[in-house]
């Protein structure tokens, strides 16, 4: 049997390299997609008390995942130009939410909110978080895995879509809006205008949705729960 020469020998084991190097380049995005997706799934579906463990757990892990992020790229200011356009779309599609449920008379407060300024600050900051999430934690990872950034972007919506179930006004808005907010992260990689765009329609749909349909905004199984 004839030997197999160097270069031959090096090829092929740079080749098992390589598919060493790809499966790890895949398998680490995935296993932190399942991870990630499946803590927010459990936490929303699962009942009082069990659920703030899980909701804790979920803070913990994202939030590790934030400090790792932040100490390999440090945030930078969004751009400006971008933040605006942003902002100004936003607040018109708000202000229209508004102005169509004082037209047909389901406008209302915020169900629940004492102070309703710090209640609308702190959404603020949650829709915040929630952009993170999908944008730098769940749409670079599948970025990485499909190579394919406008599938990335469906895909990342339809996840936070489906993180809605089984409330009817949130899941399309979801869906449509997040995959808009993924498109529009695809370009310019600036968290901070998606989430204050979305803090805002969000508030314009809170105060315009009957509560009856709504659910006080609630999702997984603290929609089926609610009883006003």
């Amino acid at each position: 049997m004839q030997e197999s020469s160097s270069p031959e020998l090096l090829s092929l084991f740079f080749q098992r390299e390589g598919r060493v190097e790809f499966r790890e380049h895949c398998l680490t995005p995935l296993l932190a997609i399942a991870a990630g997706y499946t803590l927010i799934m459990v936490t929303l579906w699962t009942a009082q008390p069990v659920q703030r463990r899980f909701f804790w757990l979920a803070a913990a892990f994202f939030f590790s995942a934030a400090v790792v992020a932040f100490r390999k790229e440090p945030p930078q200011p969004p751009p400006l130009e971008f933040t605006l356009v942003v902002l100004a779309v936003a607040i018109a599609i708000a202000g229209a939410v508004m102005l169509v449920a004082a037209e047909i008379g389901t406008l209302h407060g915020l169900f629940g909110a004492r102070q309703p300024v710090l209640h609308a600050c702190m959404y603020l900051i949650w829709a915040g978080v929630q952009q993170w999430i999908q944008q730098a934690f769940f749409f670079v990872r599948l970025e990485r895995l499909l190579h394919r950034g406008v599938l990335a972007s469906f895909t990342a919506a339809a996840m936070f879509g489906l993180a809605h179930v089984p409330n009817p006004v949130l899941v399309p808005l979801t869906f449509f809006g997040g995959w808009l907010l993924s498109e529009l992260y695809r370009r310019y990689r600036s968290v901070l205008p998606l989430g204050i765009a979305q803090g805002l329609v969000g508030l314009a749909v809170a105060v315009a949705v009957p509560d009856q349909i709504n659910h006080h905004m609630r999702v997984g199984l603290g929609y089926l729960l609610y009883r006003g």
